[in-house]
């Protein structure tokens, strides 16, 4: 049924971007399962450029509608710079958060039509994992882990989180799930993202929201400070050797968000000179990480190499996300996650 006010769009061509690995998976049938009503006048799913031949040739000048489900990059920016799609493109949808990979490619960044996200698909995910990380340094885990392995019975003080004060930089729909954990865990929050004003007045899990300007301010005196920043030129290096410098020697950092945010080559200066004590790692800034990178051989580094969201059921709740934003594109509703091309998010 269309939106009361908004009249349904007319079928598009949707076309599937994925991998051999992917193509035919049990996921992306839930397409012809779940968007049988309308939304879409064909489904083509494609791993390579030639698979979606029949569809582009079509003559009969209808939309075409892009799905990207976790394609490379060649593939991707083929089709997406195909003259027939730049003319008849109408909307783009990213499986996955993060658009950076999507937004560097020209074709898309800078073609008119709207793009939209997985945006809360894998929040709870990195909710837990951000506590976890706290908990893990916290509680000196990998201590008594080797103890295990040599055999060895400690005993040692552990450290709780209950009281201690996070930071959250990067205060979205990722940044707030865990934030929201860590009030629960009876932690003090505050945040910094670039448009406080646009933190809910009904937002009890920070005590506080500042501006990105106020960074060094925000972390000084944080126990753990939790990266959940989007990959954007604003944000690229956000968090470098001044940031760092202001913490706390004794506080940690969590990166969950993307690898650029962080400046590598001064965090690793950072814990060698234990100006901060630890950190825990998800995202780099080139994944995967080269073998002879200093992180391996780091006692007080923490790496989940960018698993945190991977879950079980990871491509299910992707294709959730993709599924209701079909159906909004089918009646003519708005859609929930729009991405701003010009912020990069």
């Amino acid at each position: 049924m269309a939106t009361a006010g908004a009249p349904p769009r007319a079928p598009a061509h949707l076309c599937v971007v994925t991998s051999e690995a992917l193509r035919g998976s049990n996921t992306l049938r839930r397409i012809e399962r779940e968007c049988a009503d309308g939304a879409f006048a064909s489904v083509t799913v494609g791993s390579a450029r030639e698979d979606f031949e029949r569809v582009l040739s079509d003559g009969r000048g209808e939309s075409i509608a892009m799905l990207w489900w976790f394609a490379n990059r060649e593939l991707t920016e083929a089709f997406a710079k195909d003259a027939r799609v730049l003319e008849r493109k109408t909307w783009t949808h990213s499986g996955s958060a993060g658009v950076d990979h999507l937004l560097a490619i020209p074709a898309l960044r800078e073609h008119s039509s709207v793009m939209t996200n997985g945006r809360g698909a894998f929040s709870a995910s990195l909710g837990e994992w951000g506590v976890f990380a706290c908990m893990h340094f916290a509680k000196g885990v990998d201590i008594f882990r080797n103890a295990q392995r040599e055999g060895k019975w400690i005993r040692r003080t552990v450290g709780m989180i209950e009281g201690k004060r996070m930071c959250v930089v990067g205060y979205g729909d990722i940044g707030q799930h865990v934030a929201r954990r860590a009030k629960a865990m009876g932690m003090r929050v505050s945040a910094v993202r670039r448009f406080p004003e646009k933190t809910s007045p009904n937002d009890d899990s920070v005590e506080k929201v500042l501006a990105f300007n106020a960074i060094k301010e925000a972390v000084s005196d944080a126990d753990y400070v939790i990266v959940a920043l989007p990959s954007t030129d604003e944000t690229k290096n956000f968090i470098d050797a001044g940031v760092l410098g202001a913490m706390k020697n004794s506080a940690v950092i969590v990166n969950l968000g993307r690898g650029s945010t962080v400046d590598e080559p001064a965090l690793v200066e950072a814990l060698k000179s234990k100006t901060i004590a630890g950190a825990a790692l998800d995202v780099f800034a080139v994944e995967p990480l080269p073998k002879n990178h200093p992180f391996y051989e780091m006692e007080n580094v923490l790496m989940s190499f960018h698993c945190a969201d991977l879950t079980d059921d990871y491509h299910d709740l992707a294709m959730d996300c993709f599924v209701k934003h079909a159906e909004q594109f089918a009646t003519g509703a708005p859609f929930t996650n729009v991405v701003d091309k010009s912020l990069g998010y």
